[in-house]
């Protein structure tokens, strides 16, 4: 019996398995012929890409960018079948996942007793693993590094298909079933996808993101119709307008029980979530989205995560019932449906503490935020004196952006070069995302802290993948003229749950 995986290649070359619940989505989509998956509904990171099965390829929406991806069999003995991943720590609770053979050769390490350090000079060149410390070693620098074996939800034997298995050279990786949409890696875009003693960055002035991330649930956004903002007027400047964060998304940020960074977030709740309750947030959200499931017409539904229908059991029976619900089968207000303990795993995936989104729909439920520092301003102004490239029958709106070093969550985090300053056109369309970026702000979303691939410096305020035009020189990389910018950053606001209402 074998297992199916999806895996994603990185800059090294090295292939990386996507989570069990992404690859139980591709592997949907292939059986059922569908052609492009775009990877924002399950993985808050995974925001930006999509896969085009046909062409085996992940795609960096924004940009462009094309990743080779592949589909391969493993047999089920491998630990991804019993839903064990081993992982290593980039720092603080960053962690990354081995590539499949790797965390195969760890665990059959540690099955045996690991009396002896593992060293794979073709898997893994020049480390060494101790699985007795849980201890990483550079054999040629003796830097170290922690490692951890995680549990996270099963990959699945492969669903039903019309088309011939791909073979593929590698051994073969878990799966999970078929038939749902998908979303990508996590914010192990960031940071180097293989053991590294230098981590990599993130961009001060945002470059594309390098690795897929996680997608993640779309809270609703309010702003005010285009008419009704006064500052909107042809002709007359608007004063400056400060932009506080919202101190309910800062305290509902400080409530979570860990950072929301990626693998690490994703596989530490994953497997703590095994037993224990979701926050009384997240529970009280479902129970106000949510009736009990009524199967409609001859042929029973089918739930997106598990692919069993809606009739039968959950296969994610180590998750808990949620708070409150009497039964285990429920439907959303986006009428689709999903086991309760299916939504539990999935949420279990997520970074989110107040939010999650559907499946099949990417409908939000909650409101999502950030990490974002508190101790940001955004102002924002229009000048009708100068005009950006391809925009020159309207003013500009500049926002400023400024921060100042501090201490979050105990870490201590530095505020380079700022006050940084973009610019949007002053044309309805402008507005219209300036106000979208405004919810963004007080959300915690523009921002976050991470490293700068810029300058090197760590634990420092950066973008988080939202991206900004900060230059009006014409033909500037950051500057304009670029005609689909607008629609772009309305696509990256979406993803992180921003949208107009």
């Amino acid at each position: 019996m074998s297992i199916v995986v999806w895996e994603w290649q990185n800059e090294l070359n090295i292939y990386l398995p996507y989570s069990a619940l992404v690859s139980a989505q591709l592997e949907a989509a292939r059986n059922n012929n569908v052609k492009v998956v775009p990877l924002g509904g399950i993985d808050p990171y995974l925001e930006t890409f999509e896969v085009n099965i046909p062409m085996m390829k992940q795609k960096t929406t924004y940009n462009g960018k094309t990743r080779e991806i592949r589909r391969v069999l493993i047999d089920s003995s491998h630990p991804f079948a019993r839903g064990v991943k081993w992982e290593w720590n980039f720092k603080h609770d960053h962690w990354f996942p081995y590539n499949t053979e790797v965390a195969k050769k760890i665990q059959e390490c540690a099955d045996g007793g690991g009396a002896a350090p593992l060293q794979l000079p073709t898997l893994l060149p020049g480390y060494s693993i101790d699985v007795r410390t849980m201890i990483q070693t550079n054999v040629n620098t003796g830097f170290q590094r922690k490692i951890r074996r995680v549990t996270c939800p099963p990959y699945h034997n492969p669903g039903p298909s019309s088309r011939p298995t791909r073979s593929v050279q590698q051994p073969p990786v878990p799966q999970q079933p078929a038939r749902q949409r998908v979303s990508m890696p996590t914010s192990s875009q960031r940071v180097p996808t293989f053991p590294a003693s230098q981590p990599a960055s993130q961009p001060a002035s945002q470059p594309a993101a390098a690795f897929p991330t996680a997608a993640q649930p779309r809270p609703l956004s309010s702003t005010q119709p285009a008419a009704a903002n006064p500052s909107r007027a042809r002709g007359r400047p608007a004063p400056a307008a400060t932009y506080p964060q919202s101190s309910q998304a800062a305290s509902s940020n400080a409530s979570r029980a860990g950072p929301s960074s990626g693998n690490s977030s994703r596989a530490g709740a994953s497997s703590s979530s095994q037993g224990t309750p979701l926050s009384n947030t997240l529970q009280s959200i479902i129970r106000s989205s949510c009736t009990a499931y009524q199967q409609i017409g001859q042929t029973p539904d089918v739930c997106p995560v598990c692919q069993n229908n809606m009739t039968d059991p959950s296969d994610y029976t180590t998750h808990p019932s949620l708070t409150g619900l009497q039964q285990d089968r429920i439907t959303l207000k986006c009428n689709h449906h999903i086991h309760t303990q299916c939504l539990h795993a999935l949420i279990s995936q997520s970074s989110s503490s107040t939010s999650f989104s559907c499946l099949e729909c990417q409908r939000s439920y909650g409101v999502r935020s950030g990490d974002q520092p508190t101790s940001g301003k955004m102002a924002v102004k229009v000048d009708n004196s100068i005009s950006l490239a391809g925009y020159e029958q309207f003013g500009t709106i500049i926002v400023t952006y400024n921060f100042t070093s501090g201490t979050q969550n105990g870490v201590a985090y530095s505020a380079h070069g700022f006050p940084r300053t973009a610019y949007f056109p002053d044309s309805d369309e402008g507005n219209d995302v300036v106000d979208l970026i405004k919810v963004a702000f007080k959300r915690r979303l523009i921002f976050t802290i991470g490293d700068s691939v810029t300058t090197g410096a760590k634990n420092c305020v950066v973008w988080n993948d939202i991206h900004h035009k900060t230059s009006m020189r014409r033909n500037d990389t950051y500057g304009y003229p670029d005609p689909g910018y607008l629609a772009r950053v309305r696509a990256e606001l979406k993803s992180k749950g921003v949208e107009q209402s």
